[in-house]
């Protein structure tokens, strides 16, 4: 995409009230909606969902049409690709829905302590040299930040194609005394399949026509 294409999409996005985009340089303020975004922005009660490094927001979208009776809020950190997100959320009129332009870093600053129920990672960077480890979204350091905003019996899923990934995502869970919750290897393969994890984002798509087997797996922390 060009620079120019990008810079109009980072322009429009300021028009779409699902989206949020703080801008902390010129304020000391906490973020407003931190502890009450279901009442001040869903204007509910209803439970919320993390996506993280949601990109176009393709996860997101699809997860808050087929659960309407839940919150969902993407978060990444590039403009242009919430974009296609919130156009789509427009469209669609799904008003279960936001997005957030956040470094993940960050996310204490922006949800409260057990205000999330769910967290999904889809797809995430592998970050497969052994020096870009503590960048994995599925490193301690994140899921100290994770155990911190989720409620106590949240849950974290993960959905992949790298096996490297997949298997530090294990070991990881292992070592931290979270408990495994769910594991499957090739989900496709099943002959059955939740609704949830038959979305495919345009990623997915093309590592499935490249006959890569995607992976699953979901987990709590401990109590």
């Amino acid at each position: 995409m060009s620079n120019k294409k990008k810079l109009l999409r980072y322009a429009d996005l300021g028009k779409y009230k699902n989206v949020f985009e703080p801008d902390f340089v010129n304020s000391s303020d906490p973020f407003s909606l931190k502890g009450f975004w279901a009442e001040r922005h869903f204007e509910n009660t209803n439970p919320i969902t993390l996506e993280l490094a949601c990109g176009k927001g393709d996860y997101t979208v699809k997860l808050a049409a087929l659960n309407p009776d839940r919150n969902f809020i993407g978060i990444d950190i590039k403009g242009d690709r919430l974009w296609h997100g919130a156009s789509q959320v427009e469209r669609m009129n799904l008003i279960n829905t936001a997005f957030l332009r956040i470094d993940i870093n960050y996310l204490r600053s922006y949800f409260a302590e057990s205000e999330i129920e769910e967290i999904w990672i889809t797809f995430p960077d592998p970050q497969r040299k052994s020096k870009q480890q503590k960048k994995r979204l599925t490193n301690p350091r994140y899921l100290e930040i994770y155990r911190e905003i989720l409620v106590a019996y949240g849950k974290v899923h993960l959905k992949t194609d790298d096996e490297g990934l997949f298997e530090y995502t294990l070991a990881t869970v292992s070592s931290e005394g979270c408990e495994l919750m769910e594991e499957i290897r090739d989900i496709y393969a099943k002959a059955e399949l939740r609704k949830e994890l038959k979305i495919k984002t345009y990623y997915e798509d093309k590592y499935l026509q490249d006959n890569r087997p995607i992976h699953y797996l979901s987990f709590q922390f401990p109590s």
